[in-house]
């Protein structure tokens, strides 16, 4: 199996990405210290719930294999401590196939005192090198995601900044003079892709990567003038109040960064509210209040994450310019529900 693992890992490194095969990559899904008393390789009590807690989470992770590091302290000669780490490797495996644990293979790598965690002149630092650990690994198919970044008018490619993103990881990439990136994503995961240029509004994509798909994501950016506006993507608030859902936090920092990469602009945050079937709202009453305070929560981000004063402010709405006075579904409504970034000046 480490033979194998060691093929793998080569095909990663000498995977062109622009080639269509899969790539496995190893990925640690979950991670776990063994420590044993001085001298001994047999499991301690108190490692039983840590390594049953281990045995539980891998019940339906399959496929999966099974890493094991080994150490111990700086006590005694180099050899014997090299042999006492292979047997507390050897005692993490009897424990886990006593328990039937179901792994496609376990490989483990012995270091005896090579690799501490902490100075071995303490009784607390030996203790902490007297270790095992056991990580829970899966193999993910990685293939090429290619694409190009473009200025919506012209369609010619455009330098800019791309965050390729999943679950679990993430990928800031720079597009070469013609607007072209690559990266590699994982197959049947939701990827998010974001794109940053100077001069240009700021665009999101999300898309799941399916088997037996190209992998091709082209993204037209709007080039930032002044008097256009542009929604603010993803931004979704708790009913009636100007709190952001949990899941709309991170489009917070990609507001700020736009800002930051286009310092010579100044814009309006606008805040909407969804008020279908029903006269303007009035500047006094609850409703106006709270596209007021949503625009609000945007420009004080802002504020405090060091964007000047000068380049911001910010305007309520109310439901004054609903995009559908009249909506039904909650797609129509959503549009009606939002904060926009509006161009008040760009200077040269």
């Amino acid at each position: 199996m480490r033979k194998i693992l060691m093929a793998i890992l080569a095909i990663c490194m000498t995977t062109t990405l622009s080639s269509q095969a899969p790539v496995l990559l190893e990925n640690s899904i979950y991670s776990t210290e063994v420590y044993f008393d001085f001298g001994i390789d047999t499991i301690r009590t108190d490692a039983d719930s840590v390594l049953n807690d281990l045995v539980a989470f891998c019940e339906n992770q399959a496929p999966f294999f099974i890493k094991i590091t080994a150490h111990t302290d700086a006590v005694g000669s180099d050899e014997n401590n090299h042999a006492l780490s292979q047997r507390r490797a050897a005692s993490v495996i009897e424990f886990l196939e006593a328990r039937e644990m179901i792994a496609d293979s376990m490989t483990v790598n012995v270091y005896g005192e090579k690799q501490p965690v902490a100075e071995n002149d303490t009784d607390e630092g030996r203790q902490k090198n007297r270790r095992a650990t056991v990580e829970v690994i899966k193999i993910k198919k990685m293939v090429p995601l290619e694409g190009e970044i473009v200025d919506e008018e012209t369609g010619e490619g455009i330098e800019a900044d791309v965050v390729v993103r999943t679950k679990d990881t993430q990928d800031s990439l720079k597009t070469d003079e013609k607007g072209r990136y690559n990266s590699l994503v994982p197959l049947g995961e939701v990827i998010g892709i974001d794109v940053w240029a100077k001069g240009y509004f700021l665009q999101s994509q999300m898309m799941r990567v399916k088997p037996g798909e190209k992998v091709e994501v082209n993204v037209e950016l709007p080039p930032v003038k002044e008097g256009e506006k542009v929604d603010i993507q993803n931004l979704y608030f708790v009913g009636n109040e100007a709190i952001l859902l949990k899941k709309s936090e991170p489009e917070l920092p990609k507001i700020l960064k736009f800002m930051q990469i286009n310092d010579n602009i100044k814009i309006e945050i606008a805040g909407h509210i969804n008020r279908p079937n029903s006269p303007p709202v009035d500047v006094e009453s609850w409703d106006y209040n709270l596209s007021r305070r949503r625009a609000l929560l945007v420009y004080n981000y802002l504020i405090d994450n060091g964007i000047s004063k000068d380049r911001l402010t910010y305007n309520a709405y109310g439901n004054w310019e609903m995009r559908y006075p009249h909506a039904t579904s909650e797609k129509e409504q959503s549009a009606n529900r939002r904060v926009e970034i509006r161009v008040l000046d760009v200077k040269e």
